[in-house]
């Protein structure tokens, strides 16, 4: 089985993103691995797929600046592309499709590791301690979005600036983000300053696919024309609260090893249960996120089919007991 691959381009950025579901769709009907790097330009922020706006970034400020606020499909969280940047998107059938001992819960740890041969490969030696970005010459550089389908096709984005670090410069952080220590003290990089002088975005972007295929012991394959793209979905942010539901009411917070975690209820509608909107920094797969809302315990073998990274399902659940628990005490209030 071949890994298959879209050339390195250069795209706009919602397109680079809009390849993701794209992919993930070509993974699951031709049962094979798909990989594309795209060649990207900022400014823009990334949100994670469940991030609130408003509590990542000053959009006004975003707004001010030219820093386009756009969500990616996966989970995790937010990346500042200042000018150049790069986007790999790593679509596989199933969880062990290129790392045969990998399981949900070692997904990242399995998959990071053809990433990290790439670019050590080109000359920046590259480490993953289980968070949700790899360092490159120690420095935090590359982050790491994580998706997966309910039938197990999973969906990696890993995201890096070339031109300036991954951390959201301050004057466009909202409040909430700037209190976190997103890179453990370290000061974060962008990939000039880590990566050699000689070896281009463009050059880049094809060692890190090669160097994926070489790991996982797969010959890299010419996966034709690139697929039919849904940009819609990926076009720039305006509303704090997206993509919480409307209606959806105060926030319930909890703070959790990787940022922020938050649920709101949801008023019913049409005689629907009350329900919770789920979401924040975790790295996890959507439907899980929206199934916790939803009130609805996942079967065990759905469980573990779902990634999970920066929380475990008691906190979700806990948070989003909270978030009902509030909203039906306020209820007389109304």
């Amino acid at each position: 089985m071949p890994l298959r691959s879209l050339p390195p381009a250069h795209r706009p950025l919602a397109d680079a993103l809009a390849l993701g579901p794209a992919l993930l769709e070509r993974a699951r009907s031709s049962a094979a691995p798909w990989i594309a790097a795209s060649l990207v330009e900022g400014p823009a922020v990334v949100l994670g797929a469940a991030q609130r706006a408003g509590r990542v970034v000053d959009l006004p400020a975003c707004a001010a600046r030219g820093a386009a606020v756009l969500r990616r499909a996966t989970t995790g969280t937010a990346v500042f592309l200042g000018g150049r940047g790069v986007v790999w998107t790593l679509a596989l059938p199933h969880v062990a499709a290129l790392a045969p001992d990998a399981t949900a819960r070692t997904l990242l740890n399995r998959n990071a590791r053809g990433f990290l041969r790439g670019f050590a490969r080109a000359g920046a030696p590259a480490h993953y301690a289980g968070r949700e970005w790899i360092s490159l010459q120690h420095r935090p550089a590359a982050l790491l979005g994580v998706d997966a389908a309910r039938d197990g096709a999973v969906l990696l984005e890993v995201l890096a600036g070339h031109d300036a670090p991954p951390a959201i410069p301050a004057e466009l952080a909202a409040p909430d983000e700037r209190a976190v220590d997103r890179w453990l003290g370290k000061a974060p990089a962008a990939l000039a300053e880590v990566v050699p002088a000689r070896v281009s975005p463009e050059a880049l972007a094809g060692a890190v696919v090669e160097a994926v295929a070489l790991h996982a012991g797969l010959p890299l394959a010419d996966g034709g024309g690139a697929p039919e793209l849904a940009v819609e979905r990926f076009q720039p942010i305006t509303a704090p609260d997206d993509p919480a539901p409307p209606g959806a009411g105060a926030a319930a917070v909890a703070r959790v090893p990787i940022g922020w975690i938050e649920a709101a209820a949801v008023a019913a509608v049409d005689g629907a249960p009350a329900r919770a909107w789920l979401g924040g920094d975790v790295l996890t797969a959507c439907w899980l996120l929206d199934a916790l809302g939803r009130g609805e315990a996942p079967a065990s073998p759905d469980a573990e089919a779902a990634p999970l990274d920066g929380a475990t399902l008691a906190d979700l659940r806990a948070l989003v007991r909270r978030a009902l628990s509030a909203s039906a005490a306020r209820a007389p209030e109304r």
